[in-house]
């Protein structure tokens, strides 16, 4: 360097170089498994590391699984491998709850779909990913006259796994309740 300044550079620790060996093995493990993406590369790491909070955590890695049986083989393999998971969804969470150093699995691509409808009860089975507004949308279009109340300012993006995760609200949670009043 010149004179008075830094060097840019730093020495890999030790732990680094363990850390990084780790992350390129369940790398390797998770794309023999997943048929999803498996996305390990810094840019993705970047994009994973921050939600609609403050907070910036750059996670291990980011998996998207297919569907619910890849997601299943994904949840295995990490629980049995001792490797930390993040489920996430729209990433509108506001206190960081859905950034940390650790596999971050999206469910907001392969896990959205509407699976049954029950109108005479008022209930509906869906997968984690899909949002309020696309929840609704599907309902109205079905021609039922049922929606889930909650109607937090992200409702677009918003996913129904996260909803559930922090309680999520609205503005009509005075009239209908929060999320956990609609399970």
């Amino acid at each position: 360097p010149m004179p008075g300044t830094q060097s840019q550079t730093h020495a890999v620790t030790p732990t680094e170089l363990t850390l990084s060996a780790r992350s390129h093995r369940h790398e390797r493990a998770l794309k023999d498994i997943a048929r999803g993406e498996v996305r390990f590369g810094r840019h993705d790491r970047m994009l994973y590391s921050t939600d609609a909070s403050i907070y910036q955590v750059e996670p291990m890695g980011v998996v998207i699984p297919a569907d619910l049986d890849d997601l299943a083989r994904v949840v295995r393999y990490c629980a049995e491998s001792g490797v930390p998971m993040l489920p996430r969804g729209g990433g509108t969470s506001l206190a960081g709850q859905c950034v940390n150093r650790a596999v971050v699995i999206d469910l907001s691509a392969g896990c959205t779909r509407l699976l049954r409808v029950d109108a005479e009860r008022r209930v509906c089975e869906v997968e984690a990913g899909i949002t309020i507004d696309d929840l609704n949308d599907r309902l109205r279009a079905l021609g039922h006259r049922l929606f889930f109340a909650p109607d937090p300012a992200t409702a677009r993006q918003c996913n129904i796994g996260g909803a559930i995760g922090n309680n999520a609200a609205g503005t009509r949670s005075i009239r209908y309740g929060r999320t956990s009043e609609s399970l």
